[in-house]
């Protein structure tokens, strides 16, 4: 929650009113800016800054409020005053970078053409406004999260429909294959016949003597060995099982869930008990 400020390694910056950086005016800059980012989200929220038991956000806001405070009366005896040094030197020292314009819009905070740009240390995340749970929740947020559940089951729901649609298609391209050679397997109870130029089998010696007499000894590209009997019976049995897999994604039904029900999970989800 702190703001870490880097030792001054680059001492040229001076001039006759501030004589180089000043620690201070350093510290007092980046907190005037935490509470320009956090006092407008605040405000924006159904928490207030009475709310630090139970809200971070609240808990960010006084912290850097009061840090403000504490460095602005530690810098009344210093040259000048804070905008005079932001002024002269144009940005904070070390690691902070300038808050975007298309973020500061997308959070609400109101900022003109005018203003000072808010700068905060990259590593900074902004709080929650409540801890993990949905006690402090107004209507509003609660049905923000209904929504935003709601979105979520519908996205798993249209993968989950897109798995069982890829699991019939394998099982059925298996069950197909299976088919396919059990239909070419021989009918008769006799044994099969080879050709010794090829290595193709028969069901008959009549099969086998027509086809010898134009034989080139090649093997026909479109052959295939069927599957062994333990293959037959793997592929048979993931057949039957690819159907089950594909009910299992869907037995459990988020479908037709109440509110309640739908954000008891999230309170579950955001403790991390799930």
């Amino acid at each position: 929650m702190d703001i870490d400020l880097p030792s001054d390694k680059n001492e040229s910056d001076d001039d006759s009113i501030f004589d180089g950086r000043i620690d201070l005016y350093e510290a007092y800059w980046l907190y005037v800016d935490g509470v320009r980012c956090v006092g407008p989200l605040l405000e924006q929220s159904a928490a207030t800054k009475n709310d630090t038991e139970s809200s971070p956000l609240a808990r960010h806001y006084n912290h850097f409020y009061e840090k403000k405070q504490e460095h602005k009366r530690q810098c009344k005896s210093l040259p000048g005053n804070l905008p005079k040094y932001k002024r002269h030197f144009g940005e904070p020292r070390g690691d902070v970078q300038k808050v975007p314009r298309d973020n500061l819009d997308e959070l609400g905070i109101e900022w003109n053409e005018g203003d000072d740009p808010i700068w905060l240390p990259p590593e900074y995340e902004l709080p929650p406004v409540w801890e993990d749970d949905l006690e402090g929740m107004d209507k509003a947020e609660l049905n923000n999260l209904v929504r935003s559940l709601r979105s979520e089951n519908q996205k798993l729901r249209e993968e989950r429909d897109q798995l069982k649609q890829k699991l019939a298609k394998i099982s059925e391209s298996i069950s197909n294959y299976l088919s396919l050679h059990e239909s070419n397997e021989p009918q008769q109870a006799t044994s099969p016949q080879t050709c010794e130029k090829c290595g193709r089998t028969f069901d008959s010696k009549a099969a086998k003597h027509g086809h010898s007499s134009h034989c080139d000894g090649s093997v026909p590209t479109d052959s295939q060995d069927p599957p062994t009997q333990p293959e037959a019976k793997e592929l048979a049995q993931l057949a039957e099982e690819l159907p089950e897999l594909s009910e299992e994604q869907s037995s459990e039904d988020y479908e037709h869930l109440s509110a309640e029900e739908e954000l008891e999970n999230l309170n579950h989800l955001l403790q991390g008990s799930l």
